[in-house]
This record gives C-alpha cells, sequence and structure tokens, in this order.
C-alpha cells in the first residue's frame, strides 16, 4: 500500500520510517521549492498549535519554532532580524497584552480605512451593524 505524502518533514523521520517497515519516496528540495515548502509547513504546524489540547500546546509551538528557524535560515534572514522586527512593530503597533478582540470596524466609504477592508472581502466581509463600538482605551506598546 502506498499513501500520498507531499509535504516537508523533518531529517530524522525517512530513517525512522524504514525502521518501522516503511519504504520512503523523498528527495531534497532546491531553494526556491524548500522556502515554498516552509512556508506550507509554518501554516500546518501553526494550525495544530491552534488545535493543540493545553497538554499539547508546547510541542506544537516547538514545532512551529522549528519550522519558523529553519524559515528564517533559508531566507537568508537572522533571528536578530526578525526579533528587532518584532520589537518594531510592538513599538509601533503594541503586543497583545490586551487581550483586545476586535469584532468589527466601520466607516464612510471612500476613507483609506474603508478602502483597506473593502479591497480584502474575503478576509473582511460586510456585515449588518449588530453592536456597540469598543470602548477600551489605548494600552501603551
Amino acid at each position: 500500500m502506498r499513501f500520498r505524502v507531499e509535504k516537508l518533514i523533518r531529517d530524522g523521520l525517512p530513517q525512522m520510517m524504514r525502521d518501522q517497515g516503511l519504504t520512503v519516496f523523498c528527495h531534497p528540495l532546491e531553494d526556491a521549492d524548500f522556502l515554498a515548502a516552509l512556508k506550507a509547513k509554518l501554516v500546518e504546524e501553526a494550525q495544530e498549535a491552534a488545535r493543540a489540547a493545553p497538554a499539547d500546546l508546547l510541542e506544537e509551538l516547538a514545532d512551529v519554532s522549528e519550522v519558523m528557524g529553519a524559515l528564517i535560515a533559508a531566507a537568508g534572514l537572522s533571528a536578530e532580524a526578525v526579533e528587532a522586527a518584532r520589537l518594531a512593530k510592538r513599538r509601533q503597533r503594541g503586543g497583545f497584552d490586551g487581550r483586545i478582540y476586535n469584532r468589527a470596524v466601520e466607516g464612510d466609504a471612500g476613507s483609506p480605512g474603508v478602502a483597506y477592508y473593502l479591497a480584502r472581502p474575503d478576509q473582511y466581509p460586510l456585515i449588518a451593524e449588530d453592536s456597540a463600538p469598543c470602548d477600551m482605551p489605548a494600552l501603551k506598546p
């Protein structure tokens, strides 16, 4: 019996699968394909982390971190550069300390803010006006 896998796997898995009596059909990826596969793997691991039970979250976040490290290296970046960008974004936009959940936004047609949301209808569909605006004060980053 042969099963389609079609995804990037950790370096030690082919041997582990062989040890379980499996024949593994694999090959190394060229740079562009590797970068694309890492991006897909990041989404896969992030989805697993999002679905994880509390007891499994640590392991799933470790997988996300492993993929992040590989993606950073494959993209020719450094962990320090990513951290600097994270801190700059935190200074500019804040973090998640306030636990703020945005239900919706509203604005006048033609405003720059509305144009942003209109340009992304799959991500931000129009909805009926059914709730009160957010009254939380702005938090310092």
